[in-house]
């Protein structure tokens, strides 16, 4: 076996004095700080092996995972993790992997007494290995009573859908929960997997990824060009192990797919649904898709909750640590932004950049950002999703809350739409679409507790990207046809 190139050169006795459990804990350390877990079993084997200059055919060897899991999966995202934790700005490889951990290890104790771990005694804390490549956790903020509450479904419910606007945090919460159970001694769960369907793989890919993932086997086994077969197999895993599965983004799955493919993903989840088995999936979405209404009429084991702004007190550390001081107009941008973590990020970026920090600047010359990644959403939701109706709905709020800055009611939107012989459109035409528009998150509702009437608003970020109707897609727009004054679109558009 030909000698390692040796990255640093401390004499060869000091490098004797650290072992791989000497520079494993060091490194578990750093990692659980960098992305707020441990490493996983799978993670270890894969740098001990690296540590021995084993093949990846020999880490293999006595293990449950299979050489193309460990080199093809596992270990990019796992060189990728330590470089960005050690932070020299050089890319570790696996045969640079053991050079940096010694170095490391020395940096950190030098001739003083280091730890050691007893023989077959775990990493602290690390109870169960999550599969996958779940988001760091490094900026978590709040959501006590979301995870106490998504933790109780995930034991009442096989199947919980976290639902939520663009940029709301509902990748962020699934990795928490995720993370959480992993180090939670008194778990059901004994594997824990993430995967992303951002891209909406086809199902043959996802199940066939979801197998590597939870239960390894030879790859000539997936040989089968019938996605039913893979599905099977998919399903022995999850009947022999109790897996908790994290599926983010699922509605890229039933927006971006064609017709022949969304077929295919509605019998995948029937029978994952209606087939037994001892595991439970979290799915994050924008919206509840329509595929799964009949599932709940049907009394299966779903439930959806719908994710909403952060509290005022983690919103706030959120604009503190980025540098704002202000409490005053931290509240007020809180309650424009709807405590939502992405716009409130990309707003200070922006006070930074153009208003030197300073929010007594930003708020004489006060305006509503909408960010890149929510006006995309709201582009793609305009152009594909909504049609007419909703379109003029949207834009009655819009102009109804710019005039009296407060809920539009129901009965204000029945006469507007209903009684309206200009319009004409029906009652029930205008309850399924405001359904439509709650499903979507685009609009937010609530009762009077006396009248138990309902009312309509909308987030002042929405409100701005119908006045500035980036695409041209609003045409409806006609001043002279609302009730806005005419003084009123100089400061409808400037808001």
């Amino acid at each position: 076996m030909a000698k390692r190139n040796t990255f640093v050169e401390p004499s060869q006795s000091s490098l004797e004095e650290v072992t791989f459990d000497e520079a494993l804990l060091v490194i578990d350390e750093l990692v659980f700080t960098k992305i707020g877990r441990h490493l996983s079993d799978a993670e270890v084997l894969v740098m001990k092996g690296a540590w021995n200059d084993d093949d990846y055919e020999e880490i293999s060897k006595n293990s449950t995972y299979t050489v193309n899991y460990l080199q093809r999966h596992l270990a990019p995202q796992l060189w990728n993790i330590i470089s960005a934790t050690i932070g020299s700005g050089e890319r570790i490889t696996k045969k640079k992997l053991r050079d940096f951990l010694e170095k490391l290890s020395l940096e950190k104790y030098g001739n003083s007494e280091k730890p050691k771990l007893n023989q077959g005694q775990p990493l602290p804390n690390k109870l169960i290995e999550i599969r996958g490549e779940p988001p760091s956790l490094s900026n978590f903020y709040g959501r006590a009573s979301e995870l106490k509450n998504i933790r109780e479904l995930i034991n009442r419910q096989k199947y919980v859908f976290l639902i939520g606007i663009a940029g709301i945090g509902k990748t962020s919460l699934a990795a928490k929960v995720l993370t959480d159970i992993s180090v939670n001694p008194d778990t059901k769960f004994n594997c824990l997997v993430w995967k992303s369907v951002a891209h909406a793989p086809s199902v043959q890919d996802l199940v066939t990824d979801l197998i590597e993932l939870i239960q390894p086997i030879e790859s000539s086994s997936l040989q089968t060009e019938y996605p039913q077969a893979k599905i099977t197999i998919l399903l022995k895993a999850i009947q022999s192990r109790r897996c908790l599965i994290v599926l983010d983004e699922v509605d890229a799955i039933f927006q971006n797919s064609d017709f022949e493919q969304k077929l295919d993903y509605k019998l995948f989840f029937r029978r994952l649904i209606e087939e037994q088995h001892q595991s439970s999936l979290l799915l994050t979405s924008r919206i509840f898709p329509n595929e799964f209404d009949n599932f709940i009429k049907n009394n299966r084991p779903i439930q959806y909750l719908k994710i909403k702004g952060l509290d005022v007190d983690a919103a706030m550390q959120i604009l503190t640590e980025q540098g704002l001081t202000d409490k005053e107009k931290c509240y007020e941008l809180i309650k424009t932004y709807y405590g939502n973590p992405s716009e409130l990020k990309a707003v200070v970026e922006r006070i930074h950049h153009f208003f030197a920090g300073s929010t007594e600047i930003f708020f004489e010359n006060k305006t509503t950002f909408v960010s890149r990644q929510f006006q995309q959403m709201l582009n793609d939701l305009f152009k594909n999703s909504l049609n007419q109706i909703q379109r003029q709905i949207m834009l009655f709020l819009a102009q109804q809350i710019t005039v009296n800055s407060q809920f539009v009611s129901f009965k204000q939107l029945l006469n507007e739409f209903n009684h309206n012989p200009e319009k004409n459109i029906s009652t029930s035409e205008l309850v399924e679409a405001l359904e439509e528009l709650e499903r979507q998150s685009l609009i937010e509702s609530v009762k009077n507790t006396i009248s138990k009437e309902i009312s309509f608003t909308l987030q002042p970020v929405i409100k701005k990207y119908i006045f500035t109707d980036p695409l041209g897609l609003i045409k409806t727009f006609n001043l002279s046809q609302t009730s806005i004054s005419k003084d009123k679109p100089q400061s409808v558009y400037a808001s």
